[in-house]
This record gives C-alpha cells, structure tokens and sequence, in this order.
C-alpha cells in the first residue's frame, strides 16, 4: 500500500527575499507513485490534493496530514501526463494520458464517469471550465478538442497549432482558451465559435512548454525552453515581464500564478531539482528556490500551490511528492 513518510533529511528552500514567508520546509514526502510524477492539483475546495503520474494511476491525498486517500487506476493504459479538478464542486476530476483519452472521475465515488475518446495520438494537457459543463484538451495531434461533459461529445474542435501542444487553460469565465504549442506560439481562443483572437510569438521561437491565464483575466503567463516565463497581456501583446533564472531545455513543467496573502507569485518547476518563485511584478525578483532533490540532473515537472501556503512538489525519476509549508506557519491543528 503507497504510504506517506517525512524524511529523515529535511529539504530547505534558499532564500532570496527578505520576506521570512518566502522560507519553506518540507512538512511530508508521500511516496505511492511507481514512475514519473507528472501533474499536481490541489482540489478547489483546498481539501485534497491530487497527483498524476507515468504509472497510469492518479492519487488523491490529504496532503495536510500526509496521507493517500484513494487511488484511481485500472482503466488508463498509458502514463498520465496532467489532471485537472472540476472547479465547481471539487467532485470530479479529468486525466490526459499517452492512451489517447481523458478519462472524467467522480473522485467521492472512486468510479470512471466518461471515457473520452477522439484525439489521435497522446493528450498533454485536459482542464475543466468554471460550470464544470466543458473540458479542454490538446496533445501529439496538434487538434485541440472542446467536450461536452454530459454526452461525453466533443463540441468544437480546433486545428491550432503545427506542433505538438503542451498545454491547454480556460479563462475564469469560460469564454476564453489559451493553448501553448511546440511551434513557438502562445494563442488566444473564442471558446464558443473556435475563432483565434490573439497570437504570442513567432514561428521561429522557442518551444512553449506551458501557459496558464491569470486570475485577472488580462494576462498569461507562457513558459518556453530557453529558460524563461514571460506574462503577457494578451490584448494588448505586450510583454509585461519575464521571469529567468531556472532551467528548461527539454521538459514541459508546471507554471502558475500563485495569491498568497496579499502577494503574487510566480511559480515554475525546474531542470535542477528545484522549483523557483518569483515576485509578480515588473522587477521580476527571484524569492526562493525549494531544493525537491539533491541531483542537479532531476527535474521538476510538477508544481501545485495553494491559498493557505502548502506547496506541492513532484519529480521526473524520483517519483516522490513533496509539501512544503511556509516556516513562519505552523501545521494544521497545531
């Protein structure tokens, strides 16, 4: 049975900002996954935290306590590259896998909703709108898929891109879809009609390996392989800042915004076996470094944050999960 464990060794954040909350330290380890851990989310009602991994399994934890609630497995037949919760009721939850499909979970019940079949080739990324009434999704076939949850149909597809696309995100309302490809754009899409409404970046950039929206709904923030996160405004196509300092090469890891307590963060793991944060902001100061692991060739692909301060790490050849808590915070009960 997977376990949960705090180690013996604490990892430490390096701190690089004056402000203590920027100091982590490592409050559990959960071991489980057997293979690469790929996606992390925590639920929206912040109780739960997910994990997806290479093993073709997803784990739902809570991660305060450090302990593995259920496993969802059985029914995918290849890794799981990335999960996302429905953001209405933190009842169900999606996973994108190298099989082809998106499967759709009651995760209260344990048990497969939909089976989503239609993409061609392996699908990166796959994420639920605000009414829980629409997934989106893109991978290896360059076509993002819009479904309709209910019938398990898809509603509206899109030849986006020229390369593989790594990564996919509605806006808060719905009405709008950013997709991040392989062939250097970053693009802006009516959810409704498929029209393209904004373009980020040329043919000859560099790989985007992801792209989140802001909460504000003015920016995104899009991560490319020569080791940069750049926020846009994308109605504008105005570079507002970028964020440099980790390493990506190769790898797709997870990018975020990230409220905590009056301050934005930028959030992004990384080649070396650390996930960096950034002050949001023009000055685009780097504040910490989580050190998830010790081996400088380790990669974090996977990073989740949450409003309280816990911070959820995951890696490419240790397939262990790290929570980290803010040191001037105590853990919950104490």
């Amino acid at each position: 049975m997977a376990s949960a464990s705090q180690k013996s060794e604490t990892k430490t954040s390096t701190v690089l900002s004056v402000d203590p909350s920027d100091t982590f330290r490592t409050l559990h380890s959960l071991e489980g996954h057997k293979k690469s851990i790929c996606s992390l989310k925590f639920s929206g009602d912040g109780k739960l935290l997910a994990s997806a991994s290479a093993d073709s399994t997803v784990k739902i934890w809570n991660f305060k306590e450090g302990t593995l609630v259920k496993t969802l497995s059985g029914i995918h037949e290849a890794g799981i590259n990335d999960i996302s919760w429905g953001k209405k009721t933190s009842k169900f939850l999606c996973s994108a896998s190298d099989d082809n499909t998106i499967v759709v979970w009651n995760v209260e019940e344990g048990k497969v909703l939909r089976r989503l079949k239609g993409h061609t080739k392996p699908v990166f990324s796959a994420c639920f709108n605000k009414s829980e009434t629409l997934i989106v999704s893109g991978g290896c076939d360059f076509i993002i898929r819009v479904w309709s949850v209910r019938p398990g149909k898809i509603f509206k597809q899109i030849p986006g891109h020229t390369k593989q696309i790594t990564a996919v995100d509605f806006n808060n309302d719905g009405k709008l879809i950013v997709s991040g490809s392989f062939d250097g754009l970053c693009r802006i899409w009516e959810t409704e009609t498929g029209n393209l409404l904004r373009t980020i970046g040329q043919d000859n950039n560099f790989p985007v390996y992801n792209v989140k929206f802001v909460p504000n709904e003015k920016y995104v923030l899009c991560g490319t392989l020569d080791g940069k996160v750049c926020l846009w405004d994308f109605r504008k196509l105005k570079l507002e800042a970028y964020f440099k300092g980790h390493k990506s090469s190769k790898y797709c890891a997870s990018i975020s915004i990230w409220p905590i307590r009056e301050k934005q963060r930028v959030v992004s793991g990384s080649e070396d076996g650390c996930a960096y944060m950034w002050n949001a902001s023009r000055n685009a100061t780097l504040v910490s470094k989580l050190q998830h692991s010790e081996n400088p060739d380790e990669t974090v692909l996977a990073v989740a944050c949450h409003p309280d301060g816990y911070v959820a790490t995951g890696s490419l050849m240790q397939p262990v999960i790290r929570i980290w808590l803010p040191k001037l915070m105590k853990e919950q009960g104490k």
